[in-house]
């Protein structure tokens, strides 16, 4: 009896371990058949024998055949950063600036990208493909203005021609591409020196024009004034005559003749009489 125990055991434990592997087995065989696709991204699927399917795959869960694969690419906005591309400026400057744009692909396009590129990852597109196009728009756009327009108001106006040329080229393909911007140029140390002296010189003739207009004012001012005390003068004296002068004079008098020094004779001071 126990050894009858024994073996049923036994053939349980051995069904149950065989279950468990055909479960495995049967998830392991069903992954391959799946494939998720990120949110705001779609899927290009291609086998290695048969080419590639018009058809792609949006967001979420889906089967695929076994010897199928997926290529994933963005259809909802991406950011990508470039730093250092050197480009050369209308005054035969060179500069290096760093770029930032957005884009993403046009859904009913991935196909063509992938036939343009192969199973390659996004990122690796954006390194090689996309930033070539850019330093080409770039050293187009930049070559039309100087130095000092890239680090001053012309530097979005800059931005602007440099996305249009870049969106133009690149959209035929089914990128699209938005609000791409300019980082500060940094110049050679020649160019830099040259940009420095410049500036010193603007400030300065900022400084002398200030100068010159409080100068001016400062000026203005003592012409008014002088001419105030000069309008002022002139009404006084017209106004004093010489009777209001004598008319004074006697206010004051206190009545009493004045004396000569030396003598006791009365100095006597003529009146106008009228």
């Amino acid at each position: 009896m126990e050894k009858k125990s024994k073996k049923g055991n036994n053939r349980r434990i051995l069904g149950g371990v065989i279950v468990g592997v055909a479960l495995l087995l049967a998830v392991g065989l069903t992954s391959l058949f799946i494939e998720k696709i990120p949110n705001g991204y779609v899927g290009v699927v291609y086998s290695p024998n048969g080419g590639v399917q018009e058809d792609t795959l949006g967001q979420g869960w889906h089967l695929v055949g076994l010897f199928d694969k997926v290529t994933i690419y963005p259809v909802r906005m991406q950011t990508v950063n470039y730093s250092n591309i050197q480009v050369a400026t209308s005054d035969g400057k060179s500069v290096t600036i760093d770029f930032a744009y957005n884009y993403s692909i046009q859904p009913d396009k991935v196909v063509n990208v992938f036939n343009k590129f192969g199973p390659v990852e996004i990122e690796e597109i954006e390194g090689s493909y996309l930033r070539t196009r850019l330093w080409d728009a770039g050293r187009k756009a930049i070559a039309k203005y100087s130095v000092i327009d890239t680090y001053g108001e012309k530097s979005s106006e800059a931005a602007g021609n440099v996305q249009k040329i870049f969106a133009d080229d690149v959209r035929k393909l089914g990128f699209n591409v938005n609000n791409l911007t300019l980082g500060v140029p940094k110049p050679d140390k020649s160019t830099q020196a040259a940009i420095d002296k410049r500036v010193e010189a603007a400030q300065e003739l900022e400084r002398k024009q200030i100068e010159l207009k409080i100068a001016k004012a400062e000026a203005a001012k003592k012409q008014i004034e002088a001419k105030g005390i000069a309008d002022y003068n002139d009404i006084i004296k017209k106004s004093i005559s010489k009777e209001v002068i004598q008319n004074k004079w006697i206010e004051k008098w206190d009545g009493k003749m004045p004396k000569a020094t030396g003598s006791n004779q009365l100095i006597q001071m003529p009146i106008n009489e009228k």
